[in-house]
């Protein structure tokens, strides 16, 4: 798997924010991925047929796992008093579904896309974009 340098705001970053034109490959990636989460961890289904489901879905995609982990959970702590607390399974679901093909999940990545999360959760509390 080759790296990939991106310029601009990332494919959740513009999902979530400010969706401009089409949705790329990457994007329906993502939000298949936390859609499916959500609903597994809404459902209360089994954790280890739901990540390894997840770990399928996503094909070997760790930067689109961690991306979407860390934004779910960083938007929780945000405002938790707000939430029932499945972002947090979801979120948690798709951090152990990483590893697929071998690589690890970045955690690294994982920590500054839970930041992202969190900051954006911030602002939605404030009422700002």
């Amino acid at each position: 798997m080759s790296t990939v340098s991106r310029a601009g705001p990332s494919i959740i970053e513009l999902s979530f924010d400010t969706l401009v034109g089409m949705s790329t490959a990457d994007q329906l990636l993502s939000v298949a991925l936390h859609g499916t989460a959500m609903r597994y961890a809404a459902e209360r289904r089994n954790l280890d047929e739901s990540i390894e489901e997840l770990r399928q879905i996503a094909d070997g995609r760790n930067d689109i796992l961690a991306e979407a982990a860390g934004i779910t959970a960083g938007s929780w702590y945000a405002s938790p008093a707000t939430h029932v607390g499945y972002e947090l399974i979801g979120a948690g679901m798709l951090i152990l579904a990483g590893g697929g093909r071998g690589l690890p999940l970045d955690y690294g990545e994982l920590e500054r896309w839970t930041r992202v999360g969190f900051e954006r959760g911030m602002r939605s509390r404030k009422g700002e974009r």
